[in-house]
């Protein structure tokens, strides 16, 4: 445990300890510049740099420590839920500055968290757009809701954390009749795509070496460089009044009448809609990088997109696409992405995307989706069809929080525009699986009860199940 705690905290120590050597000796520097105005007011001005810039290190600390901090119960709580004793003399290797693997364990120092091999349920491989840059991306997947990103933003870690994972998780390989034949591999679509799209990340690599440290540096020396000319440009104190300037785009917290959404709502024709999308609460906590753009298609030289909502609140929002030489392609409707789900745009651009960037990002709760039962969401399906497992505790596995649920995700439905979905719910304390292999995903027929939202007709039927026997009940009519 003491191993991968330090392991963890290894990337906040050396940036604190980076920021502190910046800060101060800065400061010292600038205050022996400052000798020439008299000892008095370089100690002076040395003190309030310090002052300053301790103040920003400790509000630093106090923040960026917090996952730091839970990666002890991370871990020990992997170690209940898998049934399994950790290893206090577990081998590591360094894998890249912040991430440390070992045969079990995938430790980061930079974003603070520790995950078993055997609580990730899958991996991707995806991008991440910041400020003009894209950098290759690994998503490690834990559970319905949870995930934890590793952004390879030097030259060279994408490829190797990707290498190291595939240690855990390799590819499967399944011979066909011609490979048993001739002995050759036969060719593999999915393999092939596979490779393509990771040498596609590849290739968006951007060269960082240093630059982040110089960044940082040059950032703290402009800091003192405006503090000081701040500072000898102040006139004398008086007691004239002061005056708040009009701040050209000044950010304010949207209001009401000001939402991007209400334009979007105003197109659809449908009163079920627009009676229950009255209940939008507008939310300010939505996080940007929880939305995740992704490229279904790029065929006819038409780019279309799905977006996955990672956040617990709809999302609307208007997507700029842009090419590999930055030129704008288009804008995209995002229409009330459903929480924790995806989202098929109905409409594409004309060119092959490359970038994108939010013109208009908003979130919003629903007064009427609102539940007394907690419960877990997933989405799942088969070759033939798809539904949502829903799992509940034992006690609150009854008629009365199945109605609710049922209610909830069927006013949900309706603003996302999802037409029907099928849900099944299972006592979260007694989980059965296909041929008792979690991998294979839960035994349907030892779900408790079951309910079909059909959004056209306006009617949910649900039924009770008892060792797989279905009996109806009374369908519930929402229109």
């Amino acid at each position: 445990m003491k191993q991968i705690k330090k392991l963890a905290r290894r990337g906040m120590a050396r940036t604190l300890a980076l920021l502190t050597a910046i800060f101060f000796g800065v400061a010292a520097v600038f205050g022996l510049i400052m000798l020439g105005e008299g000892v008095q007011q370089a100690l002076l001005m040395a003190v309030t740099m310090i002052v300053m810039f301790g103040f920003i290190l400790l509000i630093f600390v106090l923040i960026g420590s917090v996952p730091y901090l839970r990666v002890g119960k991370m871990v020990k709580r992997q170690c209940e839920d898998l049934g399994i004793e950790l290893n206090e003399e577990e081998d590591f290797e360094f894998v890249t500055k912040e991430i440390s693997m070992s045969k079990n364990w995938i430790v980061s120092g930079l974003y603070g968290f520790a995950l078993h091999r055997r609580s990730i349920d899958h991996v991707e491989e995806t991008s991440y757009y910041q400020k003009g840059r894209t950098y290759p991306m690994i998503l490690l997947f834990v559970g319905p809701k949870k995930k934890y990103k590793i952004i390879c933003s030097r030259k060279g870690d994408f490829e190797r954390v990707t290498d190291a994972l595939d240690q855990w998780f390799p590819p499967i390989d399944t011979p066909t009749a011609a490979e048993d034949q001739a002995g050759e591999k036969a060719w593999d679509p999915a393999e092939e795509d596979r490779q393509a799209r990771r040498d596609r990340i590849l290739r968006q690599e951007q060269g960082q070496n240093g630059k982040k440290t110089i960044a940082a540096i040059l950032g703290v020396v402009g800091m003192v460089i405006v503090f000081s000319v701040i500072y000898n440009l102040l006139p004398a104190r008086t007691s004239a009044p002061k005056t708040t300037p009009n701040i050209v785009g000044q950010s304010q917290k949207p209001k009401t009448k000001d939402r991007q959404v209400d334009a979007y709502i105003a197109t659809i024709n449908d009163d079920q809609f627009q009676q229950i999308a009255q209940g939008l609460i507008v939310e300010t906590d939505g996080d940007e990088d929880s939305i995740e753009p992704l490229i279904v298609s790029k065929e006819n030289n038409q780019t279309w997109f799905a977006v996955y909502n990672g956040t617990p609140y709809f999302f609307y929002g208007q997507m700029v696409v842009y090419d590999d030489n930055n030129n704008e392609l288009g804008t995209l409707e995002i229409p009330l992405a459903k929480p924790y789900e995806y989202c098929f745009l109905n409409d594409y651009v004309d060119g092959i995307a490359s970038s994108y960037d939010f013109s208009a990002a908003e979130y919003y709760s629903l007064s009427y989706a609102a539940t007394e039962a907690h419960y877990q969401f997933t989405l799942n399906g088969d070759e033939t069809t798809s539904w949502s497992d829903i799992l509940l505790a034992s006690e609150d596995l009854n008629e009365d929080n199945v109605k609710e649920i049922c209610m909830a995700e069927y006013y949900s439905n309706v603003l996302s525009q999802i037409a029907s979905e099928e849900l099944m719910f299972f006592d979260e304390n007694d989980l059965k699986y296909v041929n008792d292999d979690e991998n294979e995903g839960l035994d349907r027929t030892s779900a408790k009860y079951r309910a079909v939202l059909d959004i056209d007709r306006g009617v949910i039927e649900w039924y009770s199940i008892n060792n797989g026997t279905e009996t109806a009940l009374s369908s519930l009519t929402m229109k």
